[in-house]
């Protein structure tokens, strides 16, 4: 665990290794969300988005124009 204080204007400096390992460069965004009391994380926006883009390639190589007809079909059934 790796200590770091925050200064008068609330900034908080991420040591080098933990944005290393973490995968956070600067420039960048940070999505920051409070745990729970007197916990936050911090993920980085840009990894987040490489991951879900690896996710959509790895979805469509899988598409098949028929497979989306077939879904257009259902829902046009369901509404109905």
């Amino acid at each position: 665990m790796t200590t770091v204080e925050i200064d008068a204007r609330g900034r908080v400096v991420i040591p080098k290794d933990i944005r290393e390992k973490s995968g956070i460069s600067a420039p960048s965004e940070l999505f920051v969300t409070v745990e729970d009391e007197g916990r936050i994380s911090l993920q980085s926006i840009e990894t987040n988005l490489r991951n879900a883009q690896q996710i959509g390639r790895r979805k469509l190589r899988s598409w098949t124009e028929e497979d989306h007809e077939e879904d257009r079909l259902a829902r046009r059934e369901n509404l109905k």
